[in-house]
């Protein structure tokens, strides 16, 4: 494993090592380790690795084999000792977990730390305090608890017995925190709380919970129910569930029982916003009328959004316009939104009111502010930060346990246990420690962890630890043979992979272009080359380029249709181009997956940016997008203000 210098340099700084001796502690370490890994205690074998980042993880090793059988004393102290590390939280949370359930109530509260503890332990140090008759507020304890709870559980079970002995499961506390379970999907809880209900008050809330967790179901025993308010709410969140599926179904049934059920208001905005909301998804010719309906105060940011989709959708810029003018001021505020309204204003002839929203939209470097910028003949906001590290707050970056362990972890070649050090110790950083600990990652050749650990609003202008030039010589080869944008393939590798040679998504797909090994193989049949290791960075690389190639000639050589089908499909996007077709740039915002929306707005802004890092002078991105450009020319950049 080649050592990496910039942390190998502060190991030996701060333990006073020679690069001899930290290799020694290393071998030292993998030794102890493996004894570790057989439950027996290895930190009685080994010898001056105190100070070693990994020593931590020996005790831990042999304690989490025997955590009921390990003698507290020597829990108490690792605990004592590294009891704020990760290993040591892990621990923590194992050995609470086993006392909690052999109620070693003594014992599991000398360890607590309700900082650290999940709804479960929390339940448990509820009945150990109980048991132990600790002079506390159980009672406020034990409500704090179950506003917390998210799904029955059996360690929970005593903490309801006691509010229910204490008189604090009233009806309508119960009442309350039921309506939330069914809002977040929590039906079982919902279920489990209706018991603590008065006998004629469950029926009502059972067709609720009925209406959340099989909403055909319930409206198809709704002709049954009383026709009175509770019914009324379980079949408006029927109707909202249903939407989902079908927006048209959902109005069907809505007009049906509407006839013998009386809404209240807040009934009719539930039904009535799911339905149009879906209507517009599905882009329905009612849809209008459905959107109409709504009463302005029932609106969402969400449905607002899909009202202006829908008009762009049809060409209706007019109602466009009227329905991003209904925004909330927030909303209206990103990017993509003035953008839109921007280009809105300037197809309906009025191109000096949309400077305004183009020159907002302009301050940020992100796609559509590169967009309005091209609209403008303005510069890009690409406005770098200085990437230089601050050598007292590295140092102190450098000293922190996680940041340790994950770059030892590293180097020893155990990938997944580093990735759970580093992003352990990412939210404890401050702002200035966040971003020497990402430009140390991008240092050490950690560009993934450099990526996520600069993707914060006050790192974004880490432009070079952002995006780095990887790969160059192989993305130059294949752009070449298959005609792609060098820039292109860049900024598809960053959005599918961030560099991560090794990722693998939930579905399967792998390497930096996240290829499916099913498309991969294909692929490969075609081009007569192996399919495997598709770990491999050249390898992946010659499959994807080739594949995206294959959809821009199955596009009409359209880049912004050829990226959204290497996200979703070739099948989904020809879905999505029935004529009649607003500009490709409102062409995107129009498509029904948020994942897609994003993802070809995040490719081709990252085009820009890697066009930028190649040579400092990107290509304007219109002239990437159909009949955005007549020309292809490059854009300044400059500071917003400058």
């Amino acid at each position: 494993m080649v050592l990496r210098l910039f942390f190998l340099l502060f190991l030996c700084v701060a333990t006073s090592l020679s690069a001899a001796d930290l290799a020694a502690q290393r071998a030292q370490f993998q030794a102890a380790w493996r004894i570790a890994q057989t439950g027996a205690d290895a930190t009685a074998r080994v010898r001056n690795l105190e100070d070693y980042p990994l020593y931590p993880y020996l005790g831990y090793e042999r304690l989490r084999r025997i955590p009921a059988k390990a003698a507290f004393k020597d829990i108490e102290a690792y605990l004592n000792q590294y009891g704020d590390s990760l290993p040591g939280q892990r621990l923590r949370a194992l050995v609470l977990e086993t006392y909690g359930r052999a109620s070693r109530d003594a014992e599991f509260l000398q360890l607590y730390v309700e900082a650290q503890a999940s709804v479960d332990l929390r339940c448990h140090a509820f009945s150990a305090r109980r048991k132990q008759d600790q002079k506390a507020d159980l009672t406020a304890q034990a409500l704090a608890v179950f506003e917390a709870l998210d799904r029955d559980r059996v360690d929970c079970r005593p903490l309801l017995t006691y509010l229910r002995g204490a008189k604090q499961l009233t009806a309508e506390r119960v009442l309350s925190r039921i309506d939330r379970a069914i809002a977040g999907g929590q039906t079982g809880l919902a279920q489990v709380l209706s018991h603590e209900l008065p006998k004629d008050r469950q029926a009502a809330v059972k067709r609720r919970i009925l209406a959340r967790a099989e909403p055909a179901v319930a409206l198809n025993q709704a002709a049954k129910w009383p026709a009175d308010a509770d019914s009324a709410t379980a079949v408006s969140i029927a109707l909202a569930q249903i939407a989902r599926k079908s927006a048209l179904a959902a109005e069907a049934r809505y007009q049906a029982l509407g006839r013998r059920i009386a809404f209240s208001p807040a009934d009719h905005a539930r039904a009535q916003v799911e339905i149009a909301r879906y209507a517009a998804v599905e882009r329905l010719p009612e849809a209008a009328a459905l959107l109409a309906r709504v009463p302005t105060e029932a609106f969402d940011d969400n449905l607002r959004e899909w009202q202006v989709r829908y008009a762009l959708r049809r060409l209706e810029y007019g109602q466009a316009l009227i329905a991003l003018d209904g925004m909330t001021a927030a909303l209206l505020a990103q990017s993509r939104w003035r953008y839109a309204r921007g280009r809105v204003l300037e197809l309906l002839g009025r191109k000096t009111e949309a400077t305004a929203d183009y020159t907002a939209a302009a301050k940020e470097a992100t796609f559509h502010g590169f967009l309005a910028a091209d609209r403008l003949g303005a510069a890009y906001a690409i406005c770098p930060a200085d990437g230089l590290l601050n050598t007292e707050r590295a140092l102190e970056t450098l000293s922190l346990g996680g940041i340790r362990r994950a770059l030892e972890w590293q180097a020893l070649g155990e990938i997944d246990r580093a990735r759970a050090e580093w992003f352990w110790q990412l939210p404890q950083l401050s702002p200035e420690l966040r971003r020497e600990a990402g430009l140390i990652a991008s240092r050490e050749g950690l560009h993934e962890w450099a990526i996520f650990t600069l993707n914060t609003d006050a790192l974004l202008r880490q432009y070079e630890a952002r995006f780095p030039l990887l790969h160059s010589k192989a993305v130059a080869k294949e752009a070449k043979r298959t005609g792609l944008a060098e820039q292109w393939v860049f900024g598809l590798i960053r959005a599918e992979s961030a560099w991560n040679a090794n990722a693998r998504s939930p579905v399967g797909a792998r390497g930096l272009m996240q290829l499916m090994p099913a498309t991969a193989a294909a692929v490969a049949k075609s081009l007569g080359v192996r399919v495997d290791p598709l770990n491999d960075p050249e390898h992946n690389i010659q499959l994807g380029t080739t594949y995206l190639s294959r959809r821009v000639a199955d596009l009409d050589g359209n880049a912004v249709l050829a990226t959204g089908a290497y996200n979703a499909g070739i099948g989904a996007v020809k879905r999505w181009i029935e004529a009649p077709l607003p500009p490709w740039d409102l062409w995107i915002e129009t498509v029904p997956y948020k994942e897609t929306r994003e993802y070809i707005a995040r490719v081709l802004a990252f085009s820009v940016l890697y066009d930028w890092r190649i040579d400092g002078s990107p290509t304007r991105l219109s002239s990437l997008i159909p009949g955005m450009s007549t020309r292809v020319e490059s854009a300044p950049v400059a500071c917003p203000g400058a």
